[in-house]
């Protein structure tokens, strides 16, 4: 058994490390994701008890175990990877996830097909810092039109300030707030709520 997770462990770093030289860009991030940021990002989702969550970037699936810790069903899971190597990996560890080898900016079309209009809430691991205004925009629309009027978006950065935009927030009626901080990732991480209504 010490064998097999040894082995996990060994195929999961290779392909991250591969693909982050591949692609450092398009991941936005040297390492994957830790614990205790996964527990802030995650933390909205607790007790939730119908709906869909929405993972935006789910990369090799760190952020995705802390979500399944806060008993949300696999089947209830929507994972968007635009890495197509990582889509697979994720397809394979999660057999009853609903996961996708697809940019963000298309997420709406994707459920819509599959009979999907909204999702309760939204874990976002997207790198919104290093991307140009255009794409970001896009992926932001479609992420508000998808949540739920009562639901939260949940979003990391390594960054103090709210990587979306006060204007672009306003434009939706949504406000951020820093739910979190934690130097125990590498970098350290600032996780933000964005919700429905002015503060």
């Amino acid at each position: 058994m010490k064998n097999i997770i040894k082995m996990d462990e060994f195929m999961h770093q290779n392909i991250w490390y591969k693909n982050l030289l591949a692609n450092p860009t398009e991941i936005g991030a040297l390492f994957p994701f830790g614990a205790e940021t996964g527990k802030l990002m995650t933390a909205h989702l607790e007790g939730m008890d119908e709906g869909y969550i929405l993972e935006l970037g789910s990369g090799m699936g760190a952020i995705t175990e802390c979500i399944l810790q806060r008993q949300v069903p696999e089947d209830k899971l929507i994972l968007i990877e635009k890495n197509k190597n990582f889509a697979d990996y994720l397809s394979h560890k999660y057999k009853n996830a609903n996961v996708f080898a697809e940019d963000a900016a298309n997420a709406k079309t994707l459920l819509e097909a599959q009979g999907i209009c909204e999702v309760r809430h939204i874990v976002c691991s997207l790198p919104f810092v290093i991307m140009q205004q255009e794409q970001q925009l896009s992926i932001l629309d479609v992420i508000f039109k998808l949540l739920h009027p009562q639901g939260c978006v949940s979003i990391v950065t390594y960054f103090i300030r709210c990587p979306i935009s006060k204007k672009v927030l306003d434009q939706y009626n949504k406000s951020s707030e820093l739910f979190g901080f934690t130097m125990k990732n590498i970098p350290p991480a600032y996780v933000y709520q964005i919700k429905s209504g002015q503060r």
